[in-house]
């Protein structure tokens, strides 16, 4: 079942905030300290190990929760090599291995045996379980599976918990209603364990009216964040999945953009106002950034440069949130494909690029994983490369064809459409293919060849083949076009 987190705004005094920052300091020394151990296992075994015995990790920290310190630590450690495994499919595939040798690596990397050796066969089965093919895994395969493995280390950063929250569950925290004699101002009663043995302290929390209203089991697991001067408490749910969903579109693909938020192949544009909305606030934001940098005052020391940027964010995470909702109601879809892409402008601040492709793309990703898990829609992320130059109606790829940022008009066949609804509908083409794990480069290729491979988009046409060869995407694939109709005959 999909978990959903809620902030609670609470009420808790000085004393108490200071208490839980020295908790929070001692718990990110804590998952240093674990997190490297972990990877001493991991480069020995190739897993890690939530169990490891703690005992033997030094802290302030009781050992309960050492123990759920490591727990979150060996959660973060999983992701961040689940996100490593598909950068190891992404340079095998764009690698001139031949294919067996790349079964043998992809079969390594899915089952995580980079260090251990384990595997003595690379196996591919059907869909009934019957051996289609079977080749033995030798020494010098996994030297270059760590080889390829730890280029995608080097690539990435190890994560780091200088800044992490605590995620504390029941052994260190218990989450109780207020009782209806006492402090009536406050909803809830957050009883956290402390850095001195049986002496917890009570945290007053308000209730959060959304939370409550929405359908689920709350559950005794607490996020506690540092907030500046202040900290965040966060409360979560477990939602049902909805078992009664009848989709009645089969599939509907969607391009992420500024001018219109969300294209929808379709035709239909959605957030036409998004874009209006962020060059204002991103104006305003900016002019400011400028007049505190004259005073010689840092922006973060500024209350009204602080809240400017949280309404940006809620505005962003509404927006997309609404946006997404009303496109589900209107289509409920059985599959959405969606581009694997950052959406930024170049009319935009730098500032406020970044907060797009990190924050705006974190919060379309939150939502669609939300529609996946409660309501079983599929969610497709595609290679977005070209899709913004390739016709959806003849599949010519030509820089020229996005004669603006909102029109297309192919060079081949003439098609005239709305940019967005041209990528979004390629995107929907492009669900099915292979090309996710290529380079962009090799994406050109791929669709170089398909065009050509279809004679009837240029033989025996003066002008299709004077359009391709002024095409520089098309250098190298010239000698096909040169055929004439009286060589043909």
């Amino acid at each position: 079942m999909p978990i959903r987190a809620y902030k609670h705004k609470h009420n808790i005094n000085n004393g108490k905030i200071q208490i839980i920052k020295e908790i929070l300091k001692e718990y990110r020394k804590t998952a240093k300290g674990i997190a490297k151990k972990q990877w001493h296992i991991f480069f020995k075994e190739g897993s890690f190990d939530k169990n490891y015995k703690v005992k033997e990790i030094k802290s302030k920290l009781s050992e309960r929760y050492k123990q759920t310190c490591q727990y979150q630590v060996v959660s973060i450690l999983n992701s961040y090599i689940s996100n490593r495994q598909n950068d190891f499919v992404e340079i095998v595939y764009n690698s001139n291995l031949n294919e067996d040798i790349k079964f043998i690596l992809l079969t390594i990397n899915k089952t995580k045996s980079w260090f251990n050796e384990k595997l003595k066969e690379a196996k591919l089965k059907d869909k009934k379980g019957k051996e289609i093919k079977k080749l033995p895994i030798e020494k010098h395969h996994y030297k270059l599976a760590r080889k390829i493995i730890k280029q995608t280390f080097k690539r990435n950063r190890f994560p780091s918990f200088k800044h992490i929250s605590m995620q504390l569950d029941q052994k260190v925290v218990k989450i109780e209603k207020r009782k209806e004699e006492k402090a009536k101002e406050f909803d809830w009663w957050v009883k956290l364990s402390t850095l001195e043995k049986g002496k917890p302290i009570y945290l007053p929390v308000y209730k959060n009216s959304y939370f409550e209203e929405k359908e689920g089991k709350q559950l005794n697991f607490v996020q506690i964040n540092e907030k500046e001067d202040n900290i965040e408490i966060v409360f979560f749910k477990e939602i049902p999945k909805e078992t009664n969903y009848i989709p009645k579109t089969n599939k509907i693909s969607i391009d992420i953009g500024l001018k219109s938020l969300f294209a929808v192949n379709t035709g239909h544009l959605y957030g036409k106002q998004f874009y209006k909305f962020l060059k204002h606030y991103d104006r305003i934001i900016t002019d400011l950034q400028a007049n505190l940098q004259k005073q010689g005052i840092k922006p973060k020391q500024s209350k009204r440069y602080k809240e400017l940027n949280r309404k940006l964010r809620e505005y962003i995470k509404n927006e997309i949130n609404r946006i997404l909702n009303r496109i589900f109601k209107i289509y409920q879809p059985k599959e959405i494909v969606v581009e694997n892409l950052n959406f930024q402008n170049g009319e935009l601040s730098p500032q406020l690029n970044r907060l797009l492709s990190r924050f705006g793309m974190k919060i379309i990703k939150q939502k669609l994983k939300e529609f996946e898990e409660r309501f079983g829609i599929k969610i497709t992320y595609v290679n977005p490369a070209y899709t913004s130059q390739v016709c959806s109606n003849c599949k010519y790829v030509d820089k020229r064809n996005r004669k603006t940022q909102e029109q297309f008009e192919c060079l081949m066949c003439g098609k005239k459409i709305n940019a967005d609804v041209n990528s979004s509908r390629n995107i929907g083409t492009r669900s099915s293919s292979s090309m996710l794990r290529y380079k962009r480069r090799t994406v050109l290729r791929m669709l170089i060849r398909a065009y050509l491979s279809d004679a009837k988009h240029y033989a025996y046409n003066s002008r299709a083949r004077e359009v391709i060869l002024s095409n520089k995407y098309f250098i190298g694939y010239y000698e096909p076009l040169k055929i004439t109709s009286k060589e043909k005959s």
